[in-house]
């Protein structure tokens, strides 16, 4: 059984680095993992391997965090 099987997890700034290899680590170990990033084109290519939603945002943006 994996170990975050039924849990979720957002992970900020998962377009590249650590916050792609967090997503990914966390999405092969049964989390639904839902991505946020300001660079979307690289956001999309974490997401889609993932099969997980894509955010573009930027969270300094308090309005656009809300939505």
């Amino acid at each position: 059984m994996a170990l975050l099987s039924g849990k979720r997890a957002l992970v900020i700034g998962a377009g590249s680095g650590i916050g792609a290899a967090t997503a990914r680590l966390f999405a092969a170990d049964g989390a639904r993992v839902a991505c946020a990033d300001l660079n979307p084109e690289r956001l999309k290519e974490t997401a889609q391997a993932m099969g997980g939603p894509a955010y573009p945002l930027d969270i300094t943006d308090a309005d656009a965090v809300r939505a």
